[in-house]
Formats: structure tokens, sequence, C-alpha cells
């Protein structure tokens, strides 16, 4: 087995992972901000690898080993920086055939410089956003999650597996912030154990963010750290920001509670063309809890963007998964009517939207609300600079507020249960006629001329596992290519004159809702219904459904606005291949309703009825966010109440193998800034006294020492090996075999018994004759490395 304690770090070079220049930025309006630009921070980026983590599957009783790897972006001269770490999805591993038992690969060319296999690093591809990050002072941690042998044949697709990777990355990232290593064996400039002491702040909460299968495993990371069972070395994280890119939902009834939570669609994902993530979206935005209000404290927020593919946010994926010829919206072969963007397009939009999101609730920076309300569906610094259908059509973004910060009237929820069981889906909710009649705040709700009025669900039982939760409503208007799957309602007229109208109190009473800044619904039209305009597929604003909202006070005032003034959400879904009807915000600032009384409103209207003819899907109707006029005391977040367990205990990650041995520090329950007396950076001292071949074997033996402050030897290791070409040799292994041709930087060790005194011994049975070389090196537990001259043994 190869020893991960003896490879050297190197700088990931892998062609396609190339970090993102994001080019200069138009200039500004004063009030937006501007999420590409470059902090005041220099970064730098350090390669790990500690070793391999046990894994337990999902069936609780199998294992699997994964390598323990990634990367970290930081500021060096920033002092307490707060945390974030990405996840990636699957994807190949390696190109090329790695070893028998290896997960990962290594960079071999043979004889003529050709490459011949290449290790796939997808932690690399997000180096573009993590290096914007780390420039505003935070510390991005990118973990590698690419192994295939936990994604099929279990029914979470993997998530639970990685939700321990992410456990075991974090929790060595935290012992390196409090110097308790363990240490990474590699160039003295990749030395974790001595970088990052003193320098990370987990005082407060952290951010993750996942891409496909690793945007399901961060939303179950979300319970799954609620549930973990403490143990030695163990540390709980807050969570305070949690955003799934493009994500698989093999848990569909995974509800995210308890954090700010966000989901990125792209509109010509051919990977996950279904945009699973629109259900986790409908799950997060009202908890289904016995006292909802305790779990919903935080911001919900979905991003529905055009143009968009699957694999471009990650410059290693470079497969075009939307690889359509014919699709007019989708299609790079059409190039006069697609609304395709380019890689590097796409990545800006990206990167402004998802760091916008971490430095928002990560780093509480509220100059970035109005991205995640939707006050500005994209700052004009993140346009794209070659491609797309322009600024306002490129994102359509829905926001939930949290409940303190809102004020429903049309909710159409469920009523509340006990949750179903996952795994059966069991506990269905009933049918709840009131739905149709009684507003979420208790008032009555009336309807005239509208052909259809009724909650529906795109119940999609035949994907994965049906609905958001088991339901007893219709399907529906086109069922499963409606992608936000929780319950809706259906509206659909024939003729001028329909409204609904739904009143905010009981008996009509009036309602102050002059705190708030805005009316928010959010809606889609229902493409095949011949009422609605089809537009020709590839132009989003050719034409528009529309109808009118209204604002009435108890004097009787009436204000009205046009929905399609503030919003695309009612234009049809561009393409063909890629069909969706997704739930978007319609945002409408309360100011857009002079002359009525938002101290007394009774009611808000809907009318239909110009255009004529339409159906639409509508939910979600409330008014949020603060009025810009009330006093800063009264806008503040109120404080998050942290839920209750919510389910049985999670499996914890397993140890750590092929890597020392560290003591972990001792467990605690809050996350307290780390007491740093010292920071050792003396480099041990190692000899090879002895050499000797022997008839049955090989026999080394030396000593080391260590003078650093907090002096404590972690472990000896010797590489033993022949040269086999430039830059290759083939190692001996501690059964005495010679490895295949592996690079020099990154060959086979063995971990030497003893610490001062230390001695190794190989049989040579198995060993050709000729000329070896042999190299010892020691390390301590700051991480400090040191190596004794290399020396040649003969074997005749």
């Amino acid at each position: 087995m190869r020893g991960n304690t003896s490879r050297r770090l190197r700088l990931l070079a892998t062609a396609g992972a190339a970090a993102l220049t994001l080019a200069a930025s138009p200039a500004l309006a004063a009030e937006e901000p501007d999420p590409l630009a470059t902090g005041p921070f220099a970064t730098k980026k350090i390669d790990y690898e500690a070793g391999k983590l046990v894994v337990t599957l999902a069936d609780g009783v199998s294992t699997t080993q994964i390598p323990l790897r990634g990367s970290i972006t930081y500021a060096p001269e920033n002092d307490f920086s707060r945390v974030i770490a990405f996840v990636h999805g699957r994807h190949a591993a390696c190109l090329g055939t790695p070893s028998t038992g290896q997960q990962v690969c290594d960079d071999l060319t043979d004889e003529n410089g050709t490459p011949i296999q290449t290790d796939v690093r997808s932690y690399g591809g997000y180096d573009y956003m993590a290096k914007n990050l780390a420039s505003h002072g935070y510390a991005v941690m990118s973990l590698e999650a690419n192994t295939t042998n936990f994604d099929n044949g279990y029914r979470d697709g993997g998530a639970n597996a990685r939700s321990q990777i992410i456990q075991a990355n974090l929790e060595l990232l935290w012992r390196w912030n409090n110097g308790a290593g363990p240490y990474v064996a590699g160039e003295p400039d990749h030395t974790i154990g001595t970088k990052l002491v003193g320098k990370l702040n987990f005082a407060e909460g952290i951010g993750l963010m996942g891409h496909s299968r690793g945007g399901d495993a961060v939303t179950d990371f979300i319970g799954y750290t609620r549930n973990i069972v403490p143990r030695a070395g163990f540390q709980r994280f807050t969570l305070d920001a949690v955003l799934a890119l493009a994500p698989v939902n093999y848990t569909a009834f995974k509800m995210p509670y308890g954090t700010n939570y966000g989901v990125l669609l792209p509109a010509c994902d051919g990977d996950v063309s279904t945009l699973q993530g629109a259900r986790f979206f409908e799950n997060a935005k009202y908890p289904n809890l016995t006292t909802p209000t305790a779990a919903d404290t935080f911001a919900k927020v979905q991003w529905y963007v055009q143009g968009t593919n699957h694999n471009f946010f990650n410059t290693v994926w470079t497969q075009d998964d939307a690889s359509t010829t014919t699709d007019p919206a989708c299609s790079r072969q059409q190039p006069d009517t697609t609304a395709r963007l380019t890689p590097s397009d796409q990545r800006r939009v990206g990167a402004a939207l998802m760091n916008s999101f971490m430095r928002r609730y990560v780093g509480k920076e509220t100059a970035f609300d109005p991205i995640m309300t939707g006050e500005i569906t994209l700052p004009q610094s993140a346009a794209p600079l070659t491609s797309g259908k322009g600024l306002k059509e490129e994102v359509k973004t829905s926001y939930v507020a949290p409940a303190a910060k809102r004020f429903d009237v049309l909710r159409p929820t469920p009523i509340p249960d006990p949750q179903p069981d996952p795994a059966t889906g069991a506990t269905p909710t009933p049918f709840d006629a009131s739905l149709t009649t009684t507003t979420a705040s208790g008032g009555p709700i009336t309807a005239s001329g509208l052909s259809t009025f009724a909650v529906c669900n795109p119940n999609d039982i035949a994907w994965r596992q049906g609905p958001t939760y088991p339901t007893a409503y219709p399907v529906c208007p086109e069922g499963a290519t409606n992608r936000s799957k929780g319950n809706q309602f259906t509206v659909a007229w024939d003729g001028p004159g329909a409204y609904l109208r739904a009143y905010l109190a009981r008996a009509g009473a009036a309602v102050d809702v002059s705190k708030f800044g805005v009316l928010d619904l959010r809606a889609a039209l229902n493409r095949a219904d011949p009422r609605n305009p089809a537009g020709d597929g590839y132009t989003p604003n050719l034409v528009t459904q529309n109808f009118d909202v209204t604002l009435i006070d108890a004097a009787g005032k009436r204000a009205s606005t046009r929905a399609a003034s503030w919003s695309t959400a009612l234009e049809p879904s561009i393409g063909n291949q890629f069909r969706h009807i997704a739930l978007n915000g319609i945002r409408i600032p309360l100011t857009a309703f002079a002359g009525v009384d938002l101290t007394k409103v009774t009611a808000v209207e809907l009318g239909f009825g110009s255009p004529a003819l339409g159906s639409i899907q509508l939910a979600d109707v409330m008014f949020q966010e603060t009025a810009k006029t009330v006093p800063a005391a009264v806008a503040a977040d109120p404080e998050p109440v942290v839920p209750k367990p919510d389910g049985p205990p999670s499996a914890a990650p397993g140890p750590i193998v092929d890597a020392p041995p560290v003591k972990a520090p001792a467990a605690v329950t809050t996350l307290e800034t780390p007491k740093v007396t010292c920071v050792d950076t003396v480099k041990p001292t190692v000899t090879l006294a002895r050499a000797t071949v022997a008839r049955k074997g090989v026999l080394l033996s030396g000593t080391a020492t260590d003078a650093g402050c907090g002096a404590a030897l972690q472990s000896t290791v010797v590489e033993i090996y022949k040269v086999a070409g430039k830059g290759k040799a083939r190692f001996v292994t501690a059964k005495g075999t010679l490895s295949k041709a592996l690079p020099l930087t990154g060959g086979i060790a063995i971990t030497a018994k003893g610490t001062s005194r230390w001695t190794v011994s190989v049989a040579r049975a198995k060993l050709a004759k000729g000329t070896y070389r042999v190299r010892v090196s020691a390390f301590d537990k700051a991480g400090n490395l040191s190596a004794a001259p290399l020396k040649s043994l003969r074997i005749k």
C-alpha cells in the first residue's frame, strides 16, 4: 500500500484547473456591491494530504477508505479568518487506470513524455472563487470527495458518506488551527501544521458550498452535524450558510433548516436537468416541525440562472453536459439564438452569486442583501462579458425571509404533521380544503371569474422518492415538468374581470404592514397551456403573462401595479430540451402602492384578465424585508433559536489510516479561540547510523531528536528505491517487494519503529540485485520536516 506519509505535496497543475481571472468590472452604481472585486489581502494556497479516512457506507455496516486531501486558500496576513468549505460532486477520479486498491492516481508519462495517467483533482476547480474570498479575509477549504464506490447502490447516493468526509476535513482544519496536527509531509512551504495556528475563526459559524452530489452532501450535513454523537476529538460546527449548486436530491424528504440556505439552479443543466435542487428550496421555505418558528429563523434563497450548464462552474470539469445541438436556448451550436454563457462568463455569474451568499451570511456583510432578496438580480459588475441574453434576463431570484421578518398571506403548505419517515414516506399529509378559503394569516379568500383555483402538488412519484412530502393533493398541470416540488396554487382564467382576493386577518380586519419593505410572491407560467403566450423558445422577453397586484386599505382605497413590471418570472421558459416550470420571485416595493395606508391594509388582490386568457402557478405571497425607514434596532436580525435534534445519531467518520496518529485536542463544548503559546519552527535532526545487508534482509537504524518549543517527535519514515528513469523510481515496500515506477516525489515510505532510536527491517528475498538509495526523514508534531543525507545501499 502506498504510504501517504512520504508524499511531497505539490501545487496542482492539471490543465483544466487553472484559476479563473475575473475581468475588470464595469463602473457600478453607488448602491451596488461588487462581488468580483479583489479584496485587500494577498492570498496563498496550500494543498494537503493526510492519509485515508475510513467511511461507513449507507448500509451502516460496510466501510471504504477515501483519500483525505484537498486545498486551503487563505490570507496569511489576516489573523482571524472566517471558514468556508467547498465540496465537489462525483467525477472521474483518474484519466487512465489507477493502481489496484487506489482511488486516486499519479501524474505519469511514458518514456516520450506523453501523459498516460492523470489524477483528476476536482477540488481544484473552484480556485477562482476561493482566491477571491480569501482576498477578503476568508479561509476556504476545498476538499476531496472524488471516489465512486459509495455513490451508486445506496438510496442516498453517497450523501451521508460525504458528510463524514466533510466532518473529518473540518476537524483536520480545527486541529491545524489549534497546533495539534496531524503533520502533512511536503515541502516546508506546504506544511500546514505551522501556517494556520491561531489563524481561523471557529468561534462563529462557517459556510459550506456543495456542487452536484456535493450539493446533496452539504444539505445532508445540516442534519448530520446536528445529530452526530460526540466522541474523542469531536467538534460540532455551527453553520451560518449552506449553498447547494446544481444539486441532486437522492434524499428527497430532506428538510434543510437551522442555517441560511441557498440553491443555484442552472437552466441548461444537462446532468441534473430535472433541477432537483428546487425541491430542497421548497422543503426549506417553511420547516414542517411541531414548532415551526423554532427553526424558521434563517433566510432561504433560490437562483434560477439562464444559460448555465452543470459542469462549467468547476474549471476541471471541461465537458459540456448540455451538449444538445438543437435546443434554441441551450445549444452552443445555435449562435444566433442561444442563451448559453461561455465557461468564463458562467463562472463570473456563479462567483458573483455564490461568493455574495457566503459573504452575506458567513461574514455578515449586509451590503450583499440586495443580491439575496432580488432587489438586484445580478450586479452590473458580474454581467456576462460576451454571451447570454442580457443582465436583466440572466437571474431569477426567490427569497423567503426568516419568520420574524415576514407576514405570510398565501402559503399553501401542508398541515403541520410529524415528519414522514424518509425511508418509507409514511404519514401522508391529509387534504386541507381550507387552503383555498383561508389565508395563512387567518383571513378569508374570495375568488371570482377564475376557471381554476386549486391547490396542487407536482407529484413525480416515479422519479426518486416521490413528492416533497406525501400528499393527497392533485397533480399540478404538466406534472413532473414542474420543478418546484412543493404545494402551490393553480390559477387560470378565460376572460377579463377575474380576481383572487386574500384578506390579511379574520373578518377582513386591517393589518399594519408598514414595517415591511416589499410584497413578494412567486409565480410561473404553465408552458403547455394554450391560454398562455408561447414565445419563440429563445427570446425570453418576446412575450410575457401579466396581472394586476393591488393593495386595499380599511378606507377602501386601492393602489395597483403590474406584476411583470417587477420581474421576469412571468416570461415563458426558453428552450425545448430543457423544459422547466419553476416558481420564481416577483418582488414589489411597497412604495409602488402610493395612496394606500400601509398601517391599515385589509387585503391583497390579484386581478386577472389582461391578457384575457392565462394559467399560472402561484405560491408564497408575503410581506417581507424591512422598510428602509425602520430604525436599525428594529431591523436587526433576531437571535437564531437552535432547534432540537431531529433524527437518529449520525455515523461518525472512521479513523484516519496511512498517516501518523495524532492525539486530538480535548473535546470542548464550544468553539473557543485557540490560545497559542508558541509556534515550533525548529526542524528535528535525523541520522542514518547503520545500513546492513544480511542474507535474510536489510536492517537500517539511526537516531532522531527535536529541540523546538513543545518538542515532540512524531515519526521517522524511510524510502528505499532504485532509479527507474528520469524523475522515476521503484520503491521497496515493507514486504520486501518492488513497486511499479513511481514519481520520486510521491513514492512509498516505510514507517520506522521507535522515535529517538529508530529501526527498519525488510526481507530481501524478492529484491533484485543492484544499487539502491535510502532517504530518511523525520518530522515533529508541529509539522517540521528534516531529511538525512541521501545514502546508497548495494544488494549483491
